[in-house]
């Protein structure tokens, strides 16, 4: 097994960004170059820029590493395998639906992260191998994506601003629906050919058709129970698990930019301002800084999820009786587990820094010139491989090329291909960063990946460019 193939693509990649730097201008059509000790400060200084994607990745990591000092939570996952035992790819077909369409409609994409391992365990459990769960849960999720119908990002047309805006809106179309049947036609067909990919490689591996070389342990997910759970309550665990997804739907999801919905705005206002003889209740008690629901986002793309997960943490951890020396340390086991992957992904987003501190994405979209659905597409796959974060993406690559069209009668299909072309490279990327989290974590090396995947990637492009060309025909 190849178990540092993902590092070694990540690191050529870096290397070609270098290269670049020496061929192409950079931003104001000046020879930027960059030096070998550069992307080493630059991978420094990702730590930095985006600390708190990396907590976030600890964060998740301790969450499930306290939930396996409860004992219930095994007892949990064996309860649901054996339910679904069964009717097992049935499970694994709802599990695509479900991540597909709450992506979909949500927009959540990395904070959905929070319910992968929990998941995952359950297929591992059911003696599926990692390339179904992974495919089941992430690349679910980035199907939703590309057919994302409320799908936002923070506009990165007010760089100080923290509002939310669809692509549809970013380009200046007036409604955020105008491009839901593409999309809508995007995800179902997209969950039909994911599903069907799915049950194509569990055949064959049934058939033992398949010679990927995968460890199937599961232990760095699911630990074992020492002594007898008969008696652990998990209606807990299912509870807090239940609310978590309820918490992260309202408070990510962007109301009153889609729908025009100021309810949960009104009340924190009048939450907020509740007073008791001139003492502000909520805000001195719990915090001034805490968003509406709606707004969580404007705190930061994982702080308020942090937050609840740290939250319901504590409450696991009194509802079970754990010793504060346990719990820290199930909590501290599971962030090191997930040390090697936080490594990767800032590894990833100093391709990110050293790309877009250039600028050399500018001049290559300059030199495109006007509209060229062959063009425009192959630069917006570059600039989604080079950009991890969907912002800095938007940023380098969407914004300018839509800046260098002549017209705006293309503008519809921009935002959808950008979109869907966007999560096609999330799928295969190496710079991708559900991908890395998900291939790093269940230690599947990404050439195997790209063995695995590399057919339905092609099926999807196609699928893509189908639905492209019939926004234009229409």
């Amino acid at each position: 097994m190849k178990k540092n193939s993902l590092f070694k693509f990540l690191g050529i990649l870096l290397l070609i960004v270098l290269v670049l730097t020496y061929i192409i201008p950079g931003r104001s059509d000046t020879m930027n170059y960059l030096g070998l000790g550069d992307l080493f400060l630059n991978y420094l200084q990702s730590f930095y820029y985006f600390f708190d994607t990396a907590l976030f990745i600890l964060v998740v990591g301790g969450f499930y590493g306290l939930l396996n000092k409860t004992g219930a939570y095994k007892k949990l996952l064996d309860m649901i395998v054996t339910k679904v035992k069964p009717k097992s790819n049935k499970f694994i077909f709802l599990t695509v639906i479900i991540f597909a369409v709450l992506e979909s409609l949500t927009g959540m994409t990395v904070n959905l992260l929070v319910f992968v391992p929990f998941v995952v365990s359950i297929i591992l459990l059911l003696g599926y191998d990692k390339l179904v769960a992974i495919t089941s849960t992430i690349g679910a999720i980035l199907i939703g994506f590309i057919g994302g119908i409320f799908v936002t990002l923070r506009d990165p047309s007010n760089m100080y601003g923290v509002s939310y805006v669809s692509f549809e809106k970013l380009v200046g179309l007036d409604t955020n629906f105008v491009n839901v049947f593409p999309k809508l036609l995007l995800l179902l067909a997209g969950i039909a050919l994911l599903i069907y990919y799915i049950n194509s490689h569990i055949k064959n591996v049934e058939a033992k058709k398949v010679k990927y070389e995968l460890n199937g342990n599961t232990d760095i997910l699911i630990a074992e129970v020492k002594g007898n759970y008969k008696d652990l309550k998990v209606w807990p665990l299912v509870t807090v698990l239940a609310l978590i997804l309820i918490l992260l739907i309202l408070g990510f999801f962007p109301f009153e930019s889609l729908f025009g919905v100021t309810v949960f705005n009104d009340f924190h206002t009048w939450l907020t301002g509740l007073t008791i003889k001139k003492f502000e209740v909520w805000n001195n008690i719990i915090s001034a800084n805490f968003p509406a629901f709606g707004n969580w986002a404007s705190l930061g793309s994982y702080m308020m999820t942090m937050i609840i997960l740290i939250l319901f943490a504590l409450i696991i951890k009194i509802v079970y009786k754990i010793k504060l020396s346990d719990a820290l340390e199930g909590f501290t086991d599971g962030m090191k587990k997930m040390l090697p992957t936080v490594c990767l992904v800032i590894l990833a987003y100093s391709i990110l820094v050293s790309s877009y501190n250039n600028g050399f994405m500018e001049t290559i979209i300059t030199k495109a010139g006007d509209f060229n659905l062959g063009i425009t597409s192959l630069v917006t796959l570059l600039g989604s491989l080079l950009n991890v974060d969907l912002y800095y993406t938007a940023s380098s690559t969407f914004l300018p090329l839509v800046n260098a069209f002549s017209d705006s009668a293309n503008l519809e299909l921009v935002a959808i291909l950008f979109q869907s072309l966007y999560g096609f490279i999330s799928i295969i990327g190496p710079t991708s960063l559900l991908l890395i989290i998900g291939l790093s974590y269940l230690d599947v090396p990404y050439t195997t990946w790209l063995k695995y995947i590399w057919r339905f990637a092609l099926y999807l492009f196609i699928l893509i460019f189908i639905v492209a060309l019939i926004v234009i025909l229409v």
